[in-house]
């Protein structure tokens, strides 16, 4: 998976998303991921799109997907405004997810189409529309999150496989050997620890608001706990599948520390895990100081 390396945004905690931008730029990353939240945030503030954009190109950034806005696969309403933001920032993605109480698997066909009209909206700028099936919500497994892109049939959608979700969801880091490689277009990889108060225990059964309290609070950095993403990682690769590597971490640990410490732990985990294809991409970020502190 000869990709540049993406960071998503919640590995760098609550700070604020140009700050983020700067961090992720000076340890090595291509793309960093930005919330909807994020992004109104930065408007709040004064951050204009364009203003945005050309701290993006003073730092040689992209963004990665657009995320935490579509949060419901029951109608497509409110996915027009996410489009239209996602493109403003030139975005690769924005993900798809089920927040709410709704069932999807109980209404395929009503999934589908939700995603396909998104779909379609998205592919007017050229953006992917990304399911990403999570461990605790109503969507929680890929071969339900599959089949609803199956039957939406649109070129620009797809999964995004987050090893830590299919590792604590009820496929138990075995994805199906059934879905079709072609439709994983991104990969987040995180590593799973504490259950509860059982400790390292990647057999055990988590309840639901176990997994959603690690989660949020206790994920590692890949290569740091229980899961074989060096593994799962191979065993993508063999099946073909041709996607960008994100890490994604979550941890009050880390949201601890300085963001730029962060960054640089996560692009030492692309090392270790043989991520990055040429180590002379990282000198593309070699920005003087002076260049991006005045956007």
């Amino acid at each position: 998976m000869p990709h540049p390396p993406y960071l998503c945004t919640g590995t760098l905690g609550r700070a604020p998303w140009d700050d983020k931008a700067r961090a992720a730029s000076a340890a090595g990353f291509a793309r960093l991921s930005i919330y909807g939240w994020e992004h109104r945030k930065l408007q709040d503030r004064g951050w204009g799109d364009a203003r945005i954009m050309r701290l993006l190109r003073a730092l040689g950034l992209g963004v990665a997907e657009y995320d935490g806005a579509v949060m419901t696969m029951r109608s497509p309403e409110g996915a027009e405004e996410t489009v239209a933001s996602a493109a403003a920032l030139d975005a690769r993605s924005i993900t798809v997810l089920e927040h709410s109480h709704w069932q999807p698997s109980h209404h395929i066909d009503q999934a589908a189409a939700t995603l396909a009209e998104i779909a379609d909206q998205a592919a007017e700028y050229g953006i992917l529309a990304l399911v990403e099936p999570f461990s605790w919500s109503p969507l929680d497994d890929h071969r339900v999150a599959a089949e609803i892109v199956e039957r939406a049939d649109r070129p620009n959608t797809g999964l995004l496989v987050d090893t830590w979700h299919l590792q604590r969801g009820p496929e138990r880091g075995l994805l199906d050997p059934a879905i079709d490689s072609a439709m994983i277009k991104a990969i987040q990889i995180g590593d799973t620890g504490q259950i509860g108060d059982t400790g390292p225990d990647p057999a055990g059964q988590p309840t639901p608001r176990e997994i959603a309290d690690e989660c949020i609070h206790r994920r590692l950095m890949p290569g740091d706990g229980t899961s074989d993403i060096a593994g799962l990682l191979a065993g993508l690769a063999d099946r073909g599948v041709d996607a960008p590597v994100a890490i994604e971490v979550f941890s009050d640990e880390l949201n601890a520390q300085e963001i730029n410490v962060t960054a640089r732990q996560a692009m030492e985990c692309f090392k270790k895990l043989r991520l990055i294809p040429d180590a002379n991409c990282l000198q593309r970020n070699s920005l003087e100081v002076g260049g991006w502190e005045q956007i």
